[in-house]
C-alpha cells in the first residue's frame, strides 16, 4: 500500500473501498464507497458522501447537516411513548449529536436509559 506525507487534489477525490487517515482530514467534497475511518477530526465543507459508514474518534463537523440517505424501518413488537428530557445544565463534553437551536446556542442530544427504558436527552452543549 502507497504511504504519502502530503496529498494534494486539485479536482474531485473518488475512493472505491475504505479510507482511513490517522490524524485530521479537510476537505470540500468526498466521495468514499466503503467506509471512512478517521482517527483525528473530519471537516467538510461541501459534500461528504459514503456509501459504508463513518466512524470518527474525533470530531465530525457539517457545516448544514450530517444525514442518512437509508430509509428506517418500524420494528416489529409495537411501541410505547417515550419523553424528552432536557437537563439545563449537564455533563462536560457530553458525547452525542450536536445541533444548533433556534436560539443560535449548540445543543447535544443523546440516549438516556432510566429503569431500563430509553429516553432522548437534550443539554447545551
Amino acid at each position: 500500500m502507497p504511504t504519502f506525507d502530503n496529498v494534494l487534489v486539485t479536482g474531485n477525490q473518488t475512493i472505491q473501498q475504505n479510507l482511513q487517515v490517522n490524524l485530521d482530514a479537510t476537505v470540500q467534497d468526498l466521495n468514499v464507497t466503503g467506509s471512512e475511518t478517521i482517527l483525528g477530526h473530519l471537516q467538510v465543507s461541501g459534500t461528504a458522501s459514503v456509501g459504508g459508514n463513518v466512524f470518527v474518534g474525533g470530531t465530525a463537523g457539517a457545516a448544514q447537516r450530517i444525514s442518512s440517505s437509508n430509509q428506517p424501518t418500524v420494528p416489529g413488537g409495537g411501541s410505547s411513548t417515550q419523553s424528552v428530557l432536557f437537563y439545563p445544565t449537564g455533563a462536560a463534553n457530553q458525547p452525542g449529536v450536536q445541533l444548533k437551536g433556534t436560539d443560535g446556542l449548540d445543543y447535544v442530544l443523546f440516549v438516556v436509559v432510566i429503569g431500563g427504558v430509553p429516553s432522548l436527552g437534550i443539554q447545551r452543549a
